[in-house]
């Protein structure tokens, strides 16, 4: 199944309600002039002498033009490459090197301000578009079909097996590209569409994270349930809010700091949030404190999802009924997890040595499934790192409950080391998010002469003038944890530093301690 196919074969496509609407270039587009509009590029690609299974980027902000271009990039049977316009230009130049892209689809504001990517994909390996232009072509004029010679040079053969190249977290080294074939694209979009059947009414999905991530590739399944697809370009707190009362939004995904934003804002409580069904976040752990206010503010609707670019989006589920009846008991202990085991997915903990250890014991978790990434495109040395016994690993620390629900109890590598105890962040975070003041916080080791790393926690604030007291915020910490697991230090910044979709960037925080001594551990 190819891309292009959770658009063809939509009922939103055959009946022609569903839409896709640009909020930012007033563009609104129906699933078959999509689909015309795809075709269109997909012979442009063609002239500028793109092959099936050539690997084609797009760099672009969210729009139904970068859209038509994914789809474009899909009836062709060439392989897709999404870069984020948050990256910095140089990461993005390492992906497009990485993955011998042939052909750059790119954004004209980013092009004229980045003149390396002209000297790196001239002419006649770029394709740029604007707005509800490509090449210099208004969108609405290309809603029409292809003609009988354009028909030709897009001549469908038989479907690849290859279909994308997705780049990892990359939070502590360079990113590799995890190839997503069609299995792992089938396998998601149709678990997506269980554990998140379309409500009755007719459902609208809100993209606004950006779409070359979590929040675009989410998108897919309700497409392929005929729902309209909204694009907003960024985050910005009030008009997202806005547009889900105005576009009854029935489907939404964002990353934890992306709603933290939402909650601090003071116009929050002012809109009509009725339409939602499914809130979605996943990407980051959410603390539960900040979950248990979006509960109050948007309703039952809640869900969570655990995943890695390496076995996309959704490993686990935690279902809209475990929030409700976290609400209900008083008990709010299970939202700390990640949910159950996603159907078509097997997961397990393993030990160092590659035994499977039983529930109830802390180990890596591990994943098998369809729903896995095929390879690291070009590099079987690091596939071969993380696979063992038929199980793929994660580099993710976690234990079962006896009823089957997985808590992450952190990143292997996040792991402190502090006079000889083992130490992971995440109780710590969790617990300090809960404060009224935090906004964001991360807890890291930093060089100490005696216990060698000494918790210590950076801390982002809400309003930078209400200042908590933080004695009393490690005094809850030891209360509550014990001493071993409690910051001896709580260091205020005024901004965490986050990756490009909104993760805070733990080896940026290490890299200020750590480099003034001169090593890393």
């Amino acid at each position: 199944m190819r891309i292009i196919d959770f658009l063809e074969c939509s009922p939103g496509y055959s009946n022609g309600d569903a839409k896709f609407i640009d909020l930012d270039n007033d563009l609104w587009l129906t699933y078959e002039e999509v689909f015309n509009v795809s075709q269109h590029i997909a012979a442009q690609l063609v002239d500028k002498g793109v092959k099936r299974q050539d690997v084609v980027a797009t760099y672009a902000p969210n729009s139904v033009a970068a859209y038509c271009c994914i789809f474009a990039i899909s009836q062709l049977g060439a392989l897709w490459l999404p870069l984020n316009v948050r990256n910095t230009l140089e990461a993005n130049l390492k992906l497009l090197k990485k993955s011998g892209t042939q052909l750059l689809i790119v954004d004209d504001c980013i092009l004229a301000a980045n003149p390396e990517l002209i000297k790196q994909f001239p002419d006649d390996q770029c394709l740029s578009f604007s707005g509800n232009e490509i090449a210099g072509i208004d969108i609405k004029i290309l809603t029409g079909r292809v003609d009988a010679e354009q028909q030709e040079k897009i001549k469908r053969g038989h479907d690849p097996e290859l279909i994308s190249l997705f780049s990892t977290g990359g939070t502590t080294g360079d990113s590799k590209l995890a190839e997503w074939g069609y299995l792992t694209w089938q396998s998601m979009v149709a678990i997506q569409n269980e554990l998140m059947p379309e409500p009755d009414i007719q459902s609208s999905y809100l993209v606004s994270a950006p779409m070359t991530h979590a929040a675009g590739v989410a998108s897919f399944a309700p497409m392929l349930q005929g729902a309209n697809i909204i694009v907003m370009e960024g985050m910005i707190p009030d008009i997202l809010l806005t547009t889900i009362e105005t576009y009854k939004i029935t489907h939404l995904f964002l990353p934890p700091t992306a709603i933290y934003m939402l909650l601090a804002h003071e116009g929050v409580n002012e809109h009509d949030y009725s339409s939602l069904r499914y809130f979605w976040y996943a990407a980051a752990p959410m603390s539960v404190e900040k979950l248990k206010e979006a509960i109050d503010v948007f309703g039952p609707v809640m869900v969570q999802t655990y995943g890695q670019a390496e076995s996309p989006m959704v490993c686990t589920f935690l279902s809209v009924k475990d929030h409700v009846d976290a609400v209900v008991s008083g008990d709010f202990s299970r939202i700390r997890s990640c949910g159950k085991t996603a159907p078509q997915i097997d997961l397990a903990i393993m030990d160092d040595e590659a035994n499977i250890l039983p529930a109830g014991q802390e180990g890596e978790i591990v994943v098998k499934g369809d729903l896995l990434m095929r390879c690291y495109y070009n590099d079987p040395e690091a596939t071969s790192e993380i696979r063992i016994d038929g199980w793929q690993r994660t580099g993710d620390v976690g234990i079962f409950d006896e009823d089957g629900y997985l808590y992450i109890v952190d990143r292997k590598r996040d792991m402190i080391i502090s006079g000889g105890f083992n130490v992971y962040p995440g109780e710590i975070e969790q617990l300090i998010w809960g404060h009224p003041c935090i906004k964001d916080c991360a807890v890291i080791g930093i060089p100490d002469e005696k216990w060698g790393e000494q918790v210590t926690a950076v801390v982002e604030l809400k309003d930078p003038n209400d200042k908590p007291d933080v004695q009393e915020i490690i005094n809850l910490c030891k209360k509550k944890l014990g001493s071993v697991k409690s910051p001896k230090e709580i260091l205020i910044w005024d901004e965490l530093p986050r990756s490009p979709v909104g993760k805070v960037l733990k080896k940026e925080i290490r890299k200020y301690f750590w480099d003034k001594v001169g090593r890393k551990i």
